[in-house]
């Protein structure tokens, strides 16, 4: 590994441990439907969209750019609200998500990305799959599923709404924590990398949109929707997915999210679940081993 200089030379170096490197440090931005948007990205090859979780941000994703970048072209975004991209209005109105990354893929001319969603970024990636049927050269989706506010059809049940905790830390409200979506073990066995997960997602932005809470709902759309026909027309759209889609979660995930990505893996034709050992919702981060030899994989079979 290359060491950092210690003189004023720029570095860019890795918030996980990846070599530092001498030169600018790029920032690019995009103003996306009147959002300022930070997005990184890095390699050739064919292009892979990371969309990250609900508090998180793009930097979650960097040991995994580092992989990635080796055979593809590998672009992550902070979506508004999120990392170093800008608020919205504290009263709205709000973005819709998937409108955002048809602006991010318009924007920069992507072509049949592969596209990657963690929790909240699964939620985004699967609407965008159900509007765009053969869009994608490949879907994955890490922690999550649908339906999250109503049993998957067919199956008995009522609706309840599904509830987006806190992240800030209760003293100084300065730290986004992940509550249980890490295992223990994971916590104890990677103190450093897990003190860092919580360090790069708590930025102002992130930091304000946590004291003051948006409306998830209002920027998934369908996607949280109890309405009968909102759920008629989502199913109808898993079932037109003509993307090859890898659905992937922890054996340990929260039950209503494993129960949804049970039912888009049996939904969308030809789509596989893929069950990592001892993960929590984080699994794509405590395996990211298996993420990417999975990425890779669906990537060069598209």
């Amino acid at each position: 590994m290359t060491p950092c200089p210690s003189s004023a030379t720029l570095v860019r170096g890795g918030l996980f441990g990846r070599p530092c490197v001498k030169g600018p440090i790029p920032v690019p931005w995009l103003d996306v439907l009147g959002n300022d948007i930070h997005y990184t990205d890095s390699g050739r090859g064919r292009s892979v969209v990371l969309l990250h979780g609900h508090a998180s941000g793009a930097a979650c994703w960097e040991p995994i750019i580092s992989e990635l970048e080796q055979d593809f072209r590998v672009l992550a975004y902070d979506t508004y609200d999120h990392g170093w991209s800008s608020n919205s209005p504290r009263q709205g109105p709000l973005v819709d998500r998937v409108a955002e990354l048809d602006a991010f893929i318009t924007a920069l001319g992507l072509e049949q990305p592969v596209i990657v969603g963690q929790s909240m970024g699964g939620m985004t990636a699967l609407r965008w799959a159900v509007r765009h049927p053969r869009g994608a050269a490949a879907l994955v989706v890490c922690g999550m599923g649908w339906p999250l506010v109503v049993p998957p059809p067919g199956q008995a049940g009522q609706p309840e709404k599904f509830e987006v905790f806190s992240s800030l830390d209760d003293d100084e409200r300065i730290w986004l924590g992940v509550g249980d979506s890490f295992t223990e073990q994971w916590v104890a066995d990677n103190p450093r990398d897990y003190a860092r997960y919580i360090r790069v997602r708590s930025t102002a932005t992130a930091i304000e949109a946590a004291r003051h809470p948006r409306s998830l709902e209002e920027s998934q759309g369908e996607f949280l929707s109890a309405d009968p026909s909102d759920v008629e027309w989502f199913q109808q759209g898993l079932e037109s997915v003509a993307s090859p889609l890898l659905v992937l979660i922890g054996d340990q995930e929260r039950p209503r999210i494993r129960r949804g990505a049970e039912h888009v893996a049996a939904t969308v034709p030809g789509a596989r679940l893929l069950v990592v050992e001892d993960a929590g919702h984080n699994a794509y981060f405590q395996r990211q081993d298996i993420l990417v030899e999975a990425i890779r994989n669906i990537a060069g079979a598209a």
